[in-house]
């Protein structure tokens, strides 16, 4: 390369020559284009001036991008939904290896955030990009010195891209969590057995306007900001009262300090004259499920306003961002001034599956009944006509009841309808033992015979099936093919929970399952109640 400065010409590639002047406009030029690159990520929703939802595949640009541009961050997939879509999750930590392993760093906690379960619910998705952009990038850094981040905003991308509340089955995502029918519930499962979070965050919003119900009545709900924790009655009870005690009382604190309103969860109101309680109990949906295995597990409701009406953006879309951001980023900081006694309490739960011998009863049924010191609860509701706030009286169902205790069994034997009974427990990380030759000897064990089954519709179309059942005692000799499941294993309630006829979570409620239970025939699964 020959270079002379007293020349006007420059030869400095091959038979090519500049002038000065144009080497001084090309790196101009690349100066422009390195102090014009965003220094921020943006979001569509963002770059749109919040007139154009994010999609699913721009979703997945951002997180790639940010993924890209953060030594904290890691985009993976980690499933497909029901038409082929990707459902991936952005990890962050600041020992980002760790997701490889498997193994949490000793004193952090691992915070799992999950969003747009339903499609027709889009701001939790954009509220989680924005939180993991501030989280890798941003002023949320500072979290990462106590808590590693799993975070999944698009749950349901097939819903949210042909703008359905249900996935590319028709089926509602937030209610199957016990059979397991959908490949996005089962991602969800997935993660929780491959990395553990200590907590979870399920993401929702709640439409203020029921045209088909409360609409009605001339009634719009009035409530911004909704936190539940699990509230099953199988749920540590450690855990439980921790929850209800110190976490949920100071997010929603927090919350409020902010400038926004917030409250415990209340059910779906769908009628002036029904009875309030505090969302379902069942382990259908996410937060119970998780709860049940020892997880500090929680949901979040957020306004979604009306369609119609005035807006600064289309739907409101920029202020139920902002609202579902606050109450995301208070949850956080919340968390991160208990880690250590999150910590304590989750791994303790964990273990008690593991190598607790005598463990304490679990409750088949449950529901809740009226609490005689506080029978009514008022609510403010809006006249759908005017808009004009006003206060209503309901019936308050606020305890949870507990029914048909069970002293936990060593291990079950599935006698019968092994092959199906197997594809279930592995779709929920169930462990068990398939036997391989038959016993020399029998065993006691305890057989339930079903003198009767009668189906009952619980509230949102669910099936319950009201089993009668008789114990009774006698020897068996275990045989080949038949399915040894031992409880001393984290999911120890789980498997009580699903397998026993009477439970309301039984997997026997189910179309799928419950014609395998014969009236006034023993039940084919046996429990063994001495090692």
């Amino acid at each position: 390369m020959i270079i002379n400065f007293k020349g006007i010409k420059l030869r400095s590639l091959g038979n090519y020559s500049f002038s000065i002047f144009e080497i001084i406009v090309f790196i101009l030029f690349l100066q422009s284009c390195y102090l014009n690159k965003p220094s921020q990520i943006l979001t569509e929703l963002e770059e749109s001036g919040y007139t154009h939802i994010t999609g699913s595949s721009e979703i997945s640009v951002f997180l790639s991008e940010l993924s890209h541009r953060s030594a904290v961050a890691e985009k993976i997939t980690i499933g497909t939904s029901v038409l082929g879509r990707p459902i991936e999750a952005l990890l962050i930590s600041k020992e980002i290896n760790w997701f490889k392993d498997g193994y949490s760093p000793k004193g952090k906690i691992t915070v799992m955030l999950v969003a747009s379960q339903h499609g027709t619910e889009p701001s939790g998705a954009e509220a989680l990009l924005l939180i993991s952009r501030e989280i890798a990038k941003g002023k949320l850094k500072s979290y990462l010195e106590d808590i590693n981040f799993i975070i999944i905003p698009n749950s349901n991308p097939d819903g949210r891209d042909l703008h359905r509340r249900v996935n590319g089955n028709g089926v509602n995502l937030s209610t199957n969590f016990i059979i397991l029918s959908e490949p996005e519930s089962r991602v969800i499962i997935d993660v929780l057995f491959r990395w553990r979070p200590e907590v979870i965050l399920d993401v929702h919003e709640s439409a203020v306007l029921k045209k088909k119900s409360l609409g009605k009545q001339g009634y719009l709900i009035d409530f911004e900001a909704q936190f539940e924790s699990a509230n099953n009655p199988n749920v540590d009870r450690e855990i439980r009262n921790f929850c209800y005690k110190k976490l949920l009382p100071g997010i929603i604190t927090s919350v409020k300090e902010k400038g926004l309103s917030a409250q415990r969860y209340i059910g779906e109101i769908t009628d002036i004259n029904q009875v309030i309680s505090h969302g379902g109990l069942s382990l259908r949906n996410l937060r119970n499920m998780a709860g049940v295995m020892g997880i500090f597990s929680f949901l979040l409701e957020n306004r979604l306003d009306p369609s119609t009406g005035t807006y600064p953006t289309p739907k409101n879309i920029r202020k139920r961002v902002a609202k579902q951001y606050l109450c995301i980023s208070s949850f956080i900081k919340c968390l991160q001034g208990h880690y250590s006694e999150i910590i304590k309490l989750s791994r303790n739960s964990y273990n008690k599956g593991r190598f607790q011998k005598n463990k304490c009863p679990i409750y088949l049924f449950y529901n809740y009944i009226v609490d005689p010191k506080k029978p009514e609860i008022s609510l403010m509701l809006r006249k759908l006509d005017t808009n004009e706030p006003v206060e209503l009286s309901f019936n308050y169902h606020s305890i949870e009841s507990k029914f048909f205790p069970l002293i936990m069994p060593m291990s079950y034997i599935v006698t019968n309808h092994q092959e199906l009974i197997r594809g279930f427990l592995d779709l929920h990380h169930i462990k068990y033992e398939k036997i391989k030759s038959r016993y020399s000897t029998s065993i006691p064990v305890t057989i339930k015979k079903i003198l009767g089954k009668e189906a009952v519709k619980k509230s949102k179309g669910q099936i319950y099936y009201d089993y009668i059942v008789e114990k009774y005692i006698k020897e068996y000799t275990i045989k080949k093919g038949d399915l040894i499941i031992n409880l001393e294993q984290p999911t120890y309630k789980l498997i009580a929970l699903f397998l026993e006829p009477q439970s309301l979570s039984s997997i026997f409620n189910y179309d799928r399952y419950s014609y395998l239970v014969e009236q006034n025939t023993d039940f084919f699964i046996y429990s063994i109640y001495k090692p």
